[in-house]
């Protein structure tokens, strides 16, 4: 979403520059950084959650074998590394929301500058 919004901000306020801002290269590199991020989030909370050391058995009281069932089951304050990754996850989600908020402020700045009714539209 926060590329997308990136992508409507240079075609709509920045429409001579498009070619050069997103070109196929850029848009590559892009598309490289959303799916390496959340593959590396995913990556860290797996790696977190199996290094967790285990005193209480291995016996899930779910059908679902989630993390807080698993982190009941820890014997040690594992729970402090898990909550540092979900700081970090929701640091790096609302950056992207402050950016995406941002994007479509100045596209809406742009779009309102323009003086008809028709060119508006």
């Amino acid at each position: 979403l926060t590329i997308m919004a990136y992508d409507c901000y240079v075609a709509i306020c920045k429409p001579l520059h498009y070619g050069t801002l997103l070109g196929s290269r850029a848009c590559v590199h892009m598309a490289a950084a959303a799916w390496g991020g959340g593959f590396l989030n995913a990556l860290l909370h797996t790696a977190n959650t199996f290094s967790i050391p285990l005193c209480q058995g291995n016996d899930v009281e779910q059908l679902f074998c989630e993390v807080p069932q698993i982190l009941k089951l820890s014997c040690s304050h594992a729970y402090l590394r898990e909550d540092g990754l979900l700081a970090v996850s929701f640091l790096v989600s609302s950056s992207c929301f402050v950016f995406i908020v941002v994007s479509y402020v100045q596209i809406f700045r742009a779009v309102l500058r323009i003086p008809s009714e028709q060119g508006r539209h």
